[in-house]
């Protein structure tokens, strides 16, 4: 397993009644997703979409199908679950994937959760939030403090559950030892920094990823919780 080491903690915080996270852990493949939608229609899409990782965890720590390609396959699963149930229509998820194969972090994303990589006693963002609010700090109308408390951070501009041809963010990046991958949904990342997640990683790396897990879903507790709260981690032993 190239020394890797896994998991993930959920948590429906403080203020919503149920958690539509849904998440998946592997030997070398995390994943969360951050469900939408009215009911239980969040719930299913972010479960159907952490379904189709888990389906395909094998082809995926085996490099033999891309993140990018599992993803795509997961939001037309939705689409075909949602026509298929009325009750369902309009349901979507955010799905960020990322698998480590040799030395690489390959990582696949469509919606507002996040993938970050602590490598080298430095935290980088590896996406880009796919929100009104991501759109315009990137277009230098916001400023990423000010998107914090901004009233629409959570209108989400892509999703998994609306179109056909859904355009997925890839990338594939250095993983060596001691490096971190942190995914997170915006449960988290809104009321915890990236620094704050670095030094979690940094201070909790001894103890384990599901240390590390715990200690920023308590964290983003502490703030009040105000949404649900799900984060994975994998860690490659130094």
């Amino acid at each position: 397993m190239n020394g890797v080491t896994a998991a993930c903690v959920s948590d429906t915080g403080l203020v919503r009644e149920r958690n539509e996270d849904a998440f998946f852990v592997g030997q070398r493949c995390i994943a969360v997703a951050d469900g939408m939608g009215g009911h239980i229609a969040g719930e299913v899409a972010a479960g159907i979409a952490i379904d189709t990782v888990k389906a395909n965890v094998s082809l995926l720590e085996a490099g033999q199908k891309a993140p990018g390609e599992c993803v795509r396959e997961a939001n037309m699963r939705v689409l075909e679950a949602a026509s298929a149930d009325s009750a369902l229509e309009g349901m979507g998820t955010t799905l960020t994937l990322a698998v480590v194969g040799g030395n690489d972090l390959r990582v696949a994303h469509v919606g507002d959760s996040r993938a970050y990589l602590i490598t080298g006693g430095q935290v980088m963002r590896l996406t880009d939030d796919h929100s009104v609010v991501g759109e315009m700090v990137r277009s230098g109308a916001l400023t990423a403090d000010q998107a914090h408390s901004h009233p629409g951070r959570h209108a989400i501009t892509r999703a998994l559950g609306f179109v056909d041809d859904l355009e997925v963010d890839t990338g594939s990046w250095s993983f060596g030892r001691g490096d971190a991958a942190v995914l997170c949904t915006d449960g988290l990342h809104d009321v915890v920094s990236d620094e704050e997640i670095l030094q979690a990683v940094l201070s909790k790396a001894g103890e384990g990823p599901e240390a590390i897990c715990s200690h920023l879903v308590a964290l983003a507790k502490e703030r009040g919780g105000p949404d649900n709260i799900t984060v994975a981690v994998a860690l490659r032993s130094s």
